[in-house]
């Protein structure tokens, strides 16, 4: 109840304190409103549109040309006076001897400068004919050797072809020296004429060698796309001593063209190699008739190859590619094969003239005739007629090379093949005096790494080296042991060096290890028997070829120059063919003397 008393109490209070108090308002009604400082705008009211409408019309635009002719003012060239070249000698002649009797004459000669025809000749003569020097060589028959070479050629450029001919005549003369008296003495084969000069005839082995070739070759060069060809027919005779003869014509020849018949990059190199090689050995035999008396009977053996070898090269930005494939025919009086092999390679230059790498895949098929196996080895028996096709199936190869740092090259590389029927030098043991030598083949799988450094120090000091690693391995069941007379491991040095222009230094080394021979000795030099009491034949390890050489040029005037040489300073009578010893220490001086020079003259540049 106090509360509603108290409630009302409060609102008569707010309304007396807040309540508007009553007034009298008067007002004044004549009042009549006007408008001060109008202006009348006289502007049409304007509108936005706000849709766009978007005009298409047709246009273009005329380009301005610029005229950007010119005329250079020409510029009187200075007068200069030309420079000379040093003249360059057309002709020389050499000629040495030396310390065991070594004759030595050279000759060479060419036509002047001409530009239609090249013309020469060049001629070569090297002889020992000194007897056997030193206790230990004082065991061997009487030995001398004698090399004569002589070369002519002739060679005519027309425009888009260049026609090359020559004809050569080689004589070759060794002996077949390499028996021991301790060995016949101990076989009871033992005869004192067999070291006379009278019995110089029977252990002669030198033939000759008549060769020729004549060839036609263009002159276009690489990516013009024009048909290239080098063609080229040759022919060799040989006769040897005991009347074996060999005949051999061949061509080689390959056809080439630049084109783009497939957009994978540029030109693409089409090429087809094509060879043929036909030989005919006539042997000789010596056989006894009824009577008793002694008659010759020749008999032939024939060989021929056809291969041909279609290949294309074309390049994918750094990369160079190259595929085909080897299609050879071999033919022997024995048997006919067809070893086809593959073709293909890759090249990537990584750093142009710095580091590039490759790797490929190639075979190939040769015949070893009497010809090339004289030259390989001297000692080799031409009557042996057991000759044959040396087939490489696959040869898988890879290597890097460039260059260090400047005129630094280095080249690494390696390869593993496999070889049918390779050629191995070995004794023959139905020879009487063990002193000649045949052939055997076999299968083999084969790896070489080799290393080459060149290095034009500075310009007046080159040094080459070499490094080989050979390794040959044989099946199980093969019937040979080791590779006979191929060295495991060899290194090879030649250093140059010139002082003022007028003195040339050269030092040079050939190394060879890890070669071994069927031979009629043990490692302690015993001669091996057999229960019978003849001399039996075992692998014996070689002892190493260590053979180095110094030589010494003195340029005396521009046509003369004296030269001296020193071989086997080590006095190594090493042998590459077992117990045929090469000379000890041997020494060469002479002389060469240039003419027929022409000046040369220079452009400045």
């Amino acid at each position: 109840m106090k509360r509603i008393f108290l409630t009302a109490a409060i609102f008569c209070i707010a309304g007396w304190t807040f309540g508007q108090a009553i007034d009298t308002a008067r007002f004044r009604l004549n009042f009549n409103p006007q408008l001060n400082n109008i202006q009348k705008i006289n502007q049409q009211a304007v509108i936005n549109d706000t849709a766009k409408e978007v005009v298409k019309f047709d246009y273009y635009i005329t380009p301005m040309q610029m005229d950007v002719s010119f005329a250079p003012t020409p510029i009187k060239p200075s007068k200069l006076t030309p420079e000379m070249g040093d003249p360059i000698a057309r002709n020389f002649i050499k000629v040495g001897f030396g310390y065991p009797l070594t004759p030595l004459l050279e000759f060479a000669a060419h036509n002047a400068d001409n530009s239609k025809y090249s013309y020469g000749v060049n001629l070569h003569h090297f002889s020992s004919w000194a007897g056997p020097i030193g206790k230990k060589q004082k065991q061997y028959a009487y030995a001398p050797t004698s090399d004569t070479r002589v070369h002519l050629f002739l060679t005519t450029f027309f425009k888009d072809q260049t026609l090359y001919s020559s004809i050569g005549y080689n004589h070759e003369l060794a002996n077949f020296f390499g028996y021991d008296k301790d060995i016949l003495k101990a076989s009871d084969e033992y005869d004192e004429n067999y070291y006379s000069k009278g019995y110089y005839d029977e252990i002669r082995n030198d033939f000759h060698h008549l060769k020729a070739e004549i060839g036609v070759r263009s002159n276009h060069l690489p990516g013009v796309k024009k048909l290239k060809q080098d063609v080229r027919l040759n022919y060799n005779f040989l006769f040897t001593h005991n009347k074996t003869m060999e005949n051999h014509i061949g061509i080689t020849s390959y056809f080439a063209y630049d084109s783009r018949f497939m957009k994978i990059s540029g030109s693409q190199n089409y090429r087809l190699d094509f060879n043929f090689d036909y030989y005919n050995d006539r042997f000789i035999q010596y056989l006894v008739n009824n009577q008793g008396e002694e008659e010759t009977n020749f008999y032939h053996a024939n060989a021929f190859k056809l291969e041909v070898v279609p290949n294309m090269q074309f390049t994918i930005k750094e990369y160079h590619i190259k595929v085909g494939v080897g299609i050879p025919v071999l033919r022997t009086d024995l048997a006919t094969r067809c070893p086809v092999y593959p073709v293909a390679e890759v090249q990537l230059g990584i750093v142009p003239g710095i580091l590039s790498i490759y790797a490929g895949v190639d075979g190939k098929a040769e015949y070893h005739g009497i010809k090339d196996l004289l030259y390989e080895n001297p000692y080799y028996n031409p009557s042996f007629d057991e000759l044959d096709f040396t087939r490489t199936r696959i040869n898988i190869y890879g290597g890097i090379k460039g260059n260090l740092v400047k005129k630094l090259n280095y080249h690494i590389s390696a390869r593993y093949a496999y070889v049918q029927d390779m050629a191995f030098f070995q004794l023959d043991p139905d020879a009487l005096l063990h002193n000649k030598f045949i052939v055997v083949y076999n299968d083999v799988n084969h790896l070489n790494v080799c290393l080459n450094l060149s290095w034009d120090v500075i310009d007046h000091l080159s040094l080459n080296f070499e490094a080989n690693y050979n390794g040959y391995y044989f099946k199980k069941d093969s019937k040979l042991q080791y590779a006979w007379y191929k060295p495991g491991l060899d290194f090879g040095f030649d250093g140059k060096y010139t002082l003022k222009g007028k003195y040339i230094f050269d030092l040079n080394f050939k190394l060879e290890f890890m070669r071994w021979a069927l031979a009629p000795r043990d490692e302690q030099g015993n001669i091996r028997y057999d229960d019978l009491g003849n001399v039996c034949y075992a692998p014996t390890k070689m002892k190493p070829v260590l053979d180095f050489g110094i030589g010494f040029e003195y340029l005396i005037n521009k046509n003369f120059s004296a030269f001296a040489t020193i071989n086997n300073i080590g006095c190594q009578y090493y042998s590459r063919y077992y117990d045929f010893n090469c000379f000890g220490i041997n020494a060469l001086v002479g002389i060469t003397y240039s003419f027929g020079k022409e000046s040369i003259k220079n452009k400045k540049k």
